[in-house]
C-alpha cells in the first residue's frame, strides 16, 4: 500500500518539515514585524527621554555658567537678571537668524 501516508517511514519527517516550515512562515510575517515595530517604539521613547534630559541639563549649565561669569563684575541680583537676558537675547537671535534662512534666495520675489 503506497498510498496509505502512516504506512510510509518517512511520514512523520514530512510532516514535522511541513509543520516547521508553515510555522516559520506564520512567525515571519506576524511576529518579527510586531518585535521591529515594539523595538522601535521603545528605543524611540528612550532616545526622546534621554535627549530632552540632556537639553534641559545643557540649558540649566548654560544659564548657571552665564550667572557664573557675570558675577564676577556685578552683584549677584544683577547678573541672574543679566544671564536671563543674556540667554534669552541669544535665543532670540538665533531663531530670527534660522527663520530668515528659512526660504532661499529664489523664492523671494
Amino acid at each position: 500500500m503506497a498510498g496509505n501516508p502512516l504506512s510510509d517511514p518517512e511520514f512523520p519527517r514530512k510532516t514535522v518539515d511541513f509543520i516547521d516550515r508553515v510555522v516559520g512562515v506564520v512567525r515571519d510575517r506576524t511576529t518579527k514585524p510586531v518585535v521591529a515595530v515594539t523595538r522601535g517604539i521603545v528605543f524611540g521613547s528612550i532616545v526622546a527621554v534621554v535627549s530632552v534630559s540632556l537639553i534641559v541639563l545643557t540649558l540649566i549649565a548654560l544659564v548657571r555658567g552665564t550667572q557664573e561669569v557675570f558675577e564676577l563684575f556685578l552683584s549677584e541680583r544683577r547678573a541672574v537678571w543679566a544671564s536671563y537676558f543674556f540667554v534669552g537675547g541669544s535665543f532670540i537671535l538665533v531663531g530670527a537668524l534660522i527663520m530668515r534662512a528659512r526660504h532661499s534666495t529664489t523664492d523671494e520675489r
